[in-house]
């Protein structure tokens, strides 16, 4: 069920929720089309930003569901909330009850729904919806001690990969521009992605989503001939702007900072031509295929205390030639 939704790129939970998350209850094809259900389900806790704890066994007794099996998603958010699950006495629903936001309505979330003691989905085919559910998710007393020992611990590998490969799943809402300027202790800017990969694997920049490891903080790297690699997939959160990894992290090898390489001896001054080039064309088909509107494309410097990716990179000229489509107009240079 997690891996469902997690491949798919509408309907997303935002970035921020996941952030937010304390515990997760996942109660799996709930059947609807009755007053009251009573289904089994599973909940994990947070113990670090990438760990959580092992699955416990929880009952989701209440009523609001649809007519159609259904995946009920319950993300809790506060310590308060924290406390009633692990008590076993853990009510959804209610006059409280917030709306939970997806990526496709919300795409700024706001204090109200993140003060929020938990925001309750519900999964059809993978595909999600806030949820009008209200009851209790309690500790199933019914399965005990000895049936959750024999589940293999394989499987419960598993699962916590598919829990900690969901909760860094994005849908892009954003992109941001960078400069790769030089690698601490190297003379120069780095010479291929693995150069990019070994450093950020030594920051711990590792991400695990879709069941593998990523180390490049970006989603792409443009080489000097234009050439563009990939980093991690543009599906998985980024390393590479504090608050803003639901951006997608475009990096230009080079160091544009005229303060920090005056002279060209750490890489080069200026974007190369073809990386220009390069960069338009990528960034056309990520604002298409994510709708990405103009104002969420930023450089890292209007979002961080930073010179990144320098005042040598063209950010407005570049912002000209997006807003500039091939039959139309030229808009005038600013």
């Amino acid at each position: 069920m997690l891996d469902e939704i997690s491949k798919k790129s509408q309907n997303a939970v935002p970035d921020a929720v996941l952030n937010s998350t304390k515990c997760v209850v996942v109660i799996p094809s709930i059947m609807g089309g009755t007053v009251n259900v009573s289904a089994g389900g599973v909940a994990s806790c947070r113990e670090a930003a990438d760990s959580w704890s092992g699955p416990a066994f929880v009952k989701f007794n209440g009523h609001g569901m649809g007519a159609h099996p259904t995946d009920l998603l319950v993300f809790v958010l506060s310590d308060k909330g924290v406390r009633a699950l692990r008590s076993g006495e853990l009510q959804i629903g209610g006059q409280k009850r917030v709306a939970a936001p997806l990526v496709s309505t919300t795409p700024v979330t706001t204090q109200v729904e993140l003060t929020a003691e938990l925001l309750t989905y519900e999964g059809a085919a993978g595909v999600l919806s806030s949820s009008e559910a209200s009851g209790m998710i309690r500790r199933d007393a019914d399965t005990s001690d000895a049936v959750h020992n024999a589940v293999p611990r394989t499987m419960i590998e598993k699962y916590l990969s598919s829990v900690v490969s969901f909760f860094n799943t994005i849908t892009a809402t954003g992109i941001v521009f960078h400069h790769t300027a030089v690698i601490p202790g190297e003379n120069t800017v780095p010479r291929s992605g693995r150069d990019i990969d070994k450093y950020h694997q030594a920051r711990g920049f590792e991400i695990l989503c879709f069941g593998r490891m990523y180390h490049v903080a970006y989603h792409y790297l443009i080489m000097p001939n234009g050439r563009v690699q990939p980093g991690r997939p543009e599906r998985c959160e980024g390393a590479h702007a504090q608050g803003y990894n639901s951006y997608l992290g475009i990096s230009v090898v080079g160091d544009f900072s005229s303060e920090d390489n005056p002279t060209g001896k750490k890489g080069p001054i200026r974007p190369s031509a073809k990386q220009i080039a390069s960069l338009i064309q990528l960034v056309r088909r990520l604002k298409d295929r994510y709708h990405i509107p103009l104002q969420h494309i930023v450089r890292h410097s209007d979002i961080s205390s930073t010179r990144c990716p320098g005042d040598r990179f063209p950010f407005r000229s570049v912002l000209d030639q997006l807003q500039w489509k091939p039959g139309g107009v030229k808009p005038k240079r600013r």
